[in-house]
């Protein structure tokens, strides 16, 4: 089925409060918002267990003012995809974009973003750092500093380095002076994308400079100058805090939380992939948003990869910390919701993979908390309140137009939250659902995670006695049940005809007559970067013959 706006049990008590929270808000005036996300943050914060030793003071208490969804994914495993649904509140199959393969103002390019519906609705809107995956500017009545992954190494010496690269030079030696370092900084070589010409970011180091040569710090600089400003009207206020995306850079005293010889490593199972599908297992292995698990450790940086990565997650908490202390400061202290959220997970190892993109926990898991206005709190609410039930990013959109009192768009594909920051143990139907790439996606209820890929195949798995999902439950007849009910919640995406498994090839057969898509060999049959059906003209022509002489009627097709 298509995922659609449908009426929630909830709809009663939801109106109740909507109610309580309009009369409560026009003496103040429309609640502001203020809408928060990180980049590539998994589940290692501290409120959520997923790492016995990171440090997320701030994330920790902010939990403690609102309600921490614990359950709560993303719905692409991917920046484009995910910040697709967050900001239109559409999900994949209407909003089409599945990955970093596809843009949203392509896709979409009239679609409404949260920002403009807000605008129209007498809101003031202002953006800074990474909240879109690409233009920013233009979706906001005023946009502040941007990002750069790359700072505080400057454009000036990136240009350098790129030249170095496109001219064969020795990206692995290559120093900058005014730093004092060579980059990569982690010494490894190149294990994907061979033969670009774009400077690796699957690095990690210190680059012992200022909090300000980081642009993460500026974006706070800005948020916090606005956040002292006065306004005639509601604010939106979105920061984006591009850390702890790759590449592992932030300020040098953030490395030394974690000294890389004492971090704990995840647990990992050696031939965790052998019960899972062949996809599945290209899933974990090709080196597509990261690099590879078995080049890291075969290059001993592992520890200190994993102590990069909390060292930026920590960083990024710090600037959060600081918002945080600013808007307590301001006017606008009790009349302010406050969202928190992460894209995307991200695995250090896990299932011998390294980066996003996987249906697996590691990857789909993120923060998501939500803190209503002081003065406009839902009947009910409590803080430090958590509840275990799944939710994904694409609920954030209702959620918020109703916290706001705002009209509501009719089309959106997510289930307002309201009735879980009443009562965390609301009644709730709505496991969460990501998207993998056209036709593969990952269902996850309170216990159970279920996977389909686009050729057919399956995995399960039970969180509650296997949460590091090491044992694919699929085949086990106990569990068929299981396996039927999730599998009702699986989306139906009628714009694909047939999805077709051929070798290390992926084709998309379109429903409208419109030639093949077609994808491979290996890193490219799961991300979908680059259609090559021009490339391999025979493989289109047997896939094409196939499905013609087998009359093939089911979606799902595995060609041997």
């Amino acid at each position: 089925m298509i995922m659609t706006n449908n009426r929630c049990p909830w709809f009663g008590i939801v109106a109740a409060s909507l109610l309580f929270l309009v009369t409560g808000t026009f003496a103040q005036g429309k609640p502001n918002i203020l809408y928060v996300t990180f980049d590539d943050m998994n589940d290692w914060v501290g409120v959520l267990g997923g790492h016995p030793q990171i440090q997320t003071p701030h994330i920790d208490r902010l939990a403690e003012r609102g309600v921490l969804f614990t359950n709560a994914h993303c719905v692409v495993p991917a920046c484009s995809g995910s910040r697709a649904a967050n900001w239109t509140g559409l999900n994949p199959v209407n909003n089409q974009v599945y990955g970093n393969g596809q843009r949203i103002e392509r896709t979409m390019p009239d679609a409404v973003m949260l920002p403009k519906d807000l605008e129209n609705q007498g809101y003031v809107t202002f953006g800074t750092g990474k909240l879109f995956h690409g233009n920013n500017e233009a979706r906001f009545t005023e946009y502040g500093p941007t990002y750069n992954k790359w700072w505080p190494i400057t454009s000036k010496e990136t240009k350098i380095l790129k030249s170095a690269i496109q001219t064969g030079g020795p990206y692995v030696k290559h120093y900058i002076p005014r730093l004092g370092i060579t980059l990569p900084l982690n010494k490894m070589p190149r294990d994907r994308n061979k033969g670009s010409t774009t400077i690796e970011s699957f690095d990690w180091g210190i680059i012992d400079r200022p909090d300000e040569e980081f642009t993460d710090t500026l974006c706070v600089n800005y948020t916090i100058e606005k956040l002292n400003q006065k306004y005639d009207k509601p604010f939106f206020l979105g920061l984006g805090i591009y850390r702890p995306h790759q590449p592992l850079w932030v300020p040098k005293r953030f490395h030394d939380l974690y000294p890389s010889e004492s971090v704990q490593l995840p647990e990992i199972y050696q031939g965790d992939l052998r019960d899972v599908p062949e996809i599945a297992q290209g899933f974990g292995r090709y080196a597509v948003t990261s690099g590879s698990h078995k080049t890291t450790v075969e290059w001993g940086q592992w520890r200190n990869a994993v102590s990069a990565y909390m060292a930026s997650i920590s960083y990024a908490d710090a600037q959060l910390g600081r918002v945080l202390e600013a808007l307590d400061a301001s006017p606008y202290a009790d009349n302010t919701l406050i969202v928190v959220w992460s894209d995307h997970g991200w695995h250090l190892g896990e299932k011998e993979h390294w980066g996003k993109f996987t249906g697996w926990e590691p990857s789909t898991r993120v923060p998501l908390i939500i803190v209503p206005p002081k003065n406009a709190q839902p009947q009910g609410f409590k803080p430090g309140t958590r509840t275990n039930l799944p939710v994904t990013l694409l609920d954030v959109y209702p959620t918020v137009m109703d916290v706001l009192g705002a009209k509501k768009r009719k089309d959106l594909d997510g289930h307002s939250l309201v009735p879980l920051l009443m009562n965390p143990n609301a009644e709730w139907d709505h496991p969460a659902i990501t998207a993998i790439g056209r036709g593969t996606w990952s269902i996850r209820d309170s216990q159970w995670r279920f996977i389909q890929y686009f050729d057919g195949t399956r995995e399960l798995y039970d969180l509650e006695n296997d949460p590091e999902e090491w044992r694919n439950l699929v085949q086990d007849k106990q569990f068929i049940g299981v396996v039927k009910r999730l599998s009702k919640h699986l989306p139906v995406d009628n714009n694909w005809k047939h999805f077709v498994r051929y070798g290390e090839f992926k084709a998309i057969v379109p429903t409208d007559g419109s030639p093949i898509l077609l994808y491979g060999p290996a890193e490219s049959i799961i991300y979908e970067s680059k259609d090559v059906s021009k490339k391999y003209p025979d493989v289109v022509k047997k896939i094409e013959a196939y499905l013609k002489e087998n009359k093939i009627s089911r979606q799902r097709v595995n060609i041997n």
